[in-house]
């Protein structure tokens, strides 16, 4: 297993060394895929992607209500790194998920029917206990080993270490202990990387351009279907988080993406086959995703 961070520049960690071939840049692209567990929209599109070859990492979230339908469908495909979505939250109005550790009613994790809040900035208010939270995450872990999943990464679902004081620090620590890569290594977003998620054609061009190094993409790639219609909130339509989310999912579907970044000499990655760069912080990654 790679080793977890160090000292090293940051962009220098991230640049692997030369092709073989003269003149050809070498470029790596950490490629993942998130919310696998989440509906049965998501698992089947997933699936689906996985058969196109670019995405090669898959972050499954244990509270799920289709965890096992998303092992049934995933877990046996040796190409991919799974890793555990760390989920303290639940961002949908009509579409919820809950804590597999029963906390207590006033542990701070979950609203007056028992699921999780809608939005970390709630911890804010109810200041859930790290010990808590760590838990929590055992217990989610303990989910995905029975789904038969083998995890190898931990990242999170809505970050919510912004709004709990020590979370970060702990996640850190806890996934050393329990051997899994921290995603915090890793990001390295291409440019207009919001574009690229919707449009294969700029995706090719911004992969034609891009300087040599180490890079980090991610989808939510989903089905278009009344269960993903259900989601949403106050802030997006479940329209919306239904049509995009199914872009995603043709566009990662698509043939000639794989095609066209052989072309370019662009290799997708696992995070187990990944060079760690310096670890960012909470705030340093919401900003890159700004």
């Amino acid at each position: 297993m790679a080793a977890r961070g160090g000292g090293a520049d940051r962009c220098a960690a991230a640049e692997p060394a030369e092709s073989g071939r003269t003149g050809v840049k070498q470029i790596t692209m950490i490629t993942r895929a998130d919310d696998a567990g989440s509906s049965l929209s998501a698992n089947a599109a997933i699936e689906r992607v996985l058969r196109a070859g670019f995405i090669k990492n898959v972050s499954v979230m244990a509270p799920g209500r289709f965890l096992d339908n998303a092992s049934e469908r995933l877990r046996q495909n040796k190409r991919v790194c799974f890793g555990m979505h760390a989920t303290l939250n639940a961002e949908w109005d009509h579409v919820k998920w809950g804590p597999l550790s029963n906390p207590a009613p006033n542990a701070g994790l979950t609203d007056e029917s028992g699921w999780f809040f809608g939005d970390p900035d709630v911890f804010l208010r109810t200041k859930p206990d790290v010990s808590t939270i760590l838990r929590e995450y055992d217990a989610q872990l303990d989910a995905l080993t029975r789904a038969r999943f083998d995890i190898r990464y931990v990242d999170s679902h809505m970050f919510p270490e912004r709004c709990v004081p020590g979370l970060d620090e702990a996640v850190r620590d806890w996934a050393v202990k329990k051997g899994l890569l921290d995603h915090m290594y890793f990001y390295r977003l291409p440019p207009d990387w919001e574009r690229v998620a919707k449009d294969p054609g700029v995706l090719l061009k911004v992969l034609r351009e891009l300087p040599q190094g180490q890079y980090f993409y991610l989808a939510h790639p989903a089905l278009y279907s009344e269960e993903m219609l259900q989601t949403g909130n106050a802030a997006v339509s479940g329209e919306q988080i239904a049509r995009e989310r199914a872009g995603e999912a043709k566009l990662l579907s698509n043939p000639l993406l794989r095609l066209g970044m052989r072309l370019l000499s662009i290799v997708s990655i696992r995070y187990d086959r990944a060079v760690p760069n310096e670890r960012l912080t909470v705030d340093d990654v919401l900003r890159l995703f700004a």
